[in-house]
Formats: C-alpha cells, sequence, structure tokens
C-alpha cells in the first residue's frame, strides 16, 4: 500500500513538473517568435522607407 502511494506522489510530481517545462517553453517560443517579428517588421518598414526615398528622388 505504502508503495501505492509513493508510486502516485511520484507520478504527479512528474507530471506537474513536465507541465512547467511545456508551459516554460511555450512562453520561451512566444517570446522568440514576437523578437523575430519585430525585426522583420523593422526590416521591412526600412526598405520601404528606402524605396519611397528612391521614388522621390527619381520623380
Amino acid at each position: 500500500m505504502v508503495g501505492l502511494i509513493s508510486l502516485l506522489v511520484s507520478e504527479f510530481v512528474y507530471e506537474a513538473v513536465r507541465f512547467v517545462i511545456m508551459l516554460a517553453l511555450l512562453v520561451l517560443a512566444v517570446l522568440l517568435g514576437s523578437k523575430i517579428r519585430k525585426a522583420a517588421d523593422a526590416r521591412k518598414a526600412l526598405k520601404n522607407a528606402e524605396a519611397e526615398k528612391d521614388k522621390e528622388i527619381t520623380e
């Protein structure tokens, strides 16, 4: 009986730790994705600004 309870507790701890790790990976993925998105948007804005500047020069 004691073995079953310790097995149940250890299984519960394992699942809790696994949940925390998965949650941390999810948060990390979201933060990394937003950082990459911001960098891509900044690069795109810079490219558009240069294209607008070139358009003004040719006119």
